[in-house]
């Protein structure tokens, strides 16, 4: 009889768990993971940038980028990717229907529409994903996304890290990416 409390809360959490989370719960959870990302990778590239140059940021981006991005999905007990059409790194490159949401915006974006701020999609039973659009909206992020000369020392910087580099030539305004947060409930 003494165990019949333990049995009645465990059987409440269980059924808390199986509910899942509304998608109000989904899009706030998603919203501040992408958030807390954006802010985190931004904030290391602007101060690496102001200390170091181009050049030096993109050592930085290369060597942190993805396990920042792997540690603010954990923070939120979440996965988290940066995708792109135009990847830098090929483990960014959008395939499925990650690919055909980035190309449904770039059209939107063509046609003179404006982009969602997120959208979340239903992935199976038990987890969702939750998508931010990236938009280059600041000069700063041209300084290694834009025009850059292949001879000067980042551009033979990017092409030595990164080979199959496709991630340049962009202009404000455009689309850089996503950021797809995975939630499971």
């Amino acid at each position: 009889m003494k165990f019949f409390p333990f049995a009645i809360a465990l059987a409440a959490s269980s059924f808390l768990c199986a509910a899942g989370l509304n998608d109000d719960q989904r899009i706030a959870k998603g919203a501040a993971a992408s958030s807390a990302l954006l802010q985190k990778l931004g904030g290391e590239v602007k101060k690496n940038m102001e200390a170091s140059g181009p050049v030096k940021t993109l050592e930085f981006c290369s060597m942190n980028a993805l396990p920042m991005t792997e540690q603010v999905g954990k923070e939120h007990g979440t996965k988290i990717q940066r995708l792109s059409l135009k990847n830098r790194n090929p483990l960014n490159a959008a395939t499925g229907e990650d690919k055909a949401l980035l190309e449904q915006w770039e059209t939107m974006l063509k046609n003179g529409q404006s982009l969602p701020s997120h959208e979340l999609k239903k992935l199976s039973s038990s987890q969702s994903a939750y998508y931010k659009p990236i938009l280059i909206n600041n000069e700063a992020c041209l300084k290694c996304h834009g025009d850059i000369a292949s001879g000067s020392p980042l551009g033979k910087a990017i092409a030595t890290t990164y080979p199959e580099d496709k991630a340049l030539g962009y202009k404000m305004g455009d689309l850089r990416g996503m950021v797809k947060v995975e939630i499971s409930e």
